[in-house]
């Protein structure tokens, strides 16, 4: 069976480097697409949020509640989580 990935994030280079580390901090294998990066090497100008990490669907729960530990409440869904989570 295939594993599906889920995306937990989208933002700048920089937060995605804390999320990255969070994630790596707890054990949770992530995938990271760079739209930066790609969009440099095309020649384009690249947008706000334009660094996006995945984790696989299983690591989904442990993964945001990871970032809620950290204080990234800023992220809308994660703050959705633990919403619904309490309901």
């Amino acid at each position: 069976m295939e594993q599906k990935h889920i995306e937990i994030f989208a933002g700048s280079a920089i937060m995605a480097m804390a999320v990255k580390n969070t994630l790596e901090e707890n054990n949770i294998a992530y995938i990271e697409r760079n739209d930066i990066e790609s969009a440099i090497t095309a020649g384009f100008g690249s947008a706000d949020k334009a660094v996006h990490i995945f984790v696989l669907e299983e690591d989904e729960e442990k993964a945001r509640y990871a970032l809620v530990e950290k204080n990234f409440d800023d992220i809308d869904e994660v703050q959705d989580l633990i919403d619904e989570d309490e309901e």
